[in-house]
């Protein structure tokens, strides 16, 4: 049970549904995709969310 719902709050690639990776610091957020799909850049301070997205 809790494994399920850990995997409920997991972000997916939403090409592979493989987890995405996330990398964190002082300026950015970042999550990637492990096959490079997929590609969000979250600047907090800033306000501001970029998408990148590979439609292979």
């Amino acid at each position: 049970m809790v494994r399920y719902l850990k995997t409920i709050f997991q972000h997916r690639c939403p090409t592979c549904k493989e987890p995405l990776r996330s990398q964190r610091n002082n300026l950015l957020c970042e999550k990637i995709c492990p096959n490079g799909h997929f590609r969000e850049e979250v600047y907090p301070h800033l306000g501001v969310r970029i998408v990148y997205e590979n439609k292979d």
